[in-house]
């Protein structure tokens, strides 16, 4: 379960921290990001590309995570007073969904680095809905250098 109070990012500047544009951003807020972890929100919208028969696709959860861990980058980033780098999934690992959430429904998110070591991230994900768990995995992730 995750508790959320105010955001620290909201969804009218949430596209300032992600490389995603509409129509598949699939965050809209961040709720907290520190050294390790970040927590976001994203509101399931029925019109949404990842959302079919009133739930977000398994393809809508995974590319939440890996966007999530995106903001937390390009937070983390932006903070820092550099420009945010690409990243890029490179295995997914455990992936189990026990369900998918509902449209019109938040889906909170909380990525924690596991190991970063030079451009590569393993980052353990878990997803939920109502205070119910929803999906969780591992990933691998590659940030692009700078050019």
């Amino acid at each position: 379960m995750i508790t959320v109070n105010n955001p620290i990012v909201s969804s009218d500047s949430i596209l300032q921290y992600i490389p995603q544009r509409p129509p598949i951003v699939l965050v809209s807020r961040i709720y907290k990001s520190d050294d390790t972890t970040i927590v976001t929100g994203f509101d399931i919208r029925e019109e949404h590309i990842f959302a079919h028969h009133g739930k977000l696709t398994e393809s809508g959860i995974v590319e939440n995570m890996a966007q999530t861990a995106a903001s937390r980058a390009g937070y983390e980033a932006m903070k820092n007073g550099v420009k945010p780098v690409i990243g890029f999934i490179g295995n997914i690992k455990d992936l189990v969904i026990y369900e998918l959430p509902s449209t019109g429904k938040e889906l909170l998110t909380e990525v924690i680095t596991k190991t970063q070591v030079m451009n590569v991230s393993i980052i353990e994900a878990k997803s939920y809905c109502n205070n119910t768990l929803i999906a969780t995995c591992e990933m691998k992730i590659f940030l692009q250098e700078n050019a």
